[in-house]
């Protein structure tokens, strides 16, 4: 809180730190915030405890939640037929046989590939280049041979 008193050539200050008031000259420049260098260096010192305290905060709430994830991959258990090419075993999410690729997926990794499949036909059809056309051709098998497509 900066006052002025009577005389024209002090102003009065409350100390930012210690709240104690202090009179400076009322000159040109930058208005003194701290009653002496012992404060200012006291306000600077918890300014960093506080920044370096945030900082440690910030640091266990991310080891927290790498550890939350760690357990949850850990917990998580695949379904039975996950991974297996089970002969006849019916996937929903492609209307095909299982048998016929064996990563399991869900329906929008699915359209993702199906998308990713016509693009890559697309694509290979409208090139004039040979080896981008056997490329993207070759990419698009693998797709198909994956998904069962």
């Amino acid at each position: 809180m900066v006052t002025t008193t009577a005389d024209p050539t002090w102003i009065w200050s409350d100390c930012e730190h210690c709240g104690a008031p202090f009179g400076q000259p009322y000159d040109p420049g930058r208005r003194r915030r701290f009653c002496s260098g012992r404060c200012r260096t006291a306000a600077y010192r918890a300014r960093k405890r506080r920044q370096e305290q945030a900082e440690q905060q910030r640091q266990r709430e991310r080891y927290e939640r790498a550890r939350r994830q760690r357990e949850r991959a850990r917990s998580h258990q695949p379904p039975p037929h996950a991974g297996t090419s089970r002969p006849h075993s019916f996937c929903g999410a492609c209307g095909g046989l299982r048998a016929e690729h064996t990563h399991h997926h869900d329906d929008d990794a699915h359209e993702r590939a199906r998308r990713r499949y016509e693009g890559l036909r697309a694509k290979a059809a409208s090139t004039n280049f040979g080896p981008e056309a056997d490329a993207c051709n070759a990419k698009a098998e693998q797709i198909r041979d994956k998904y069962g497509l």
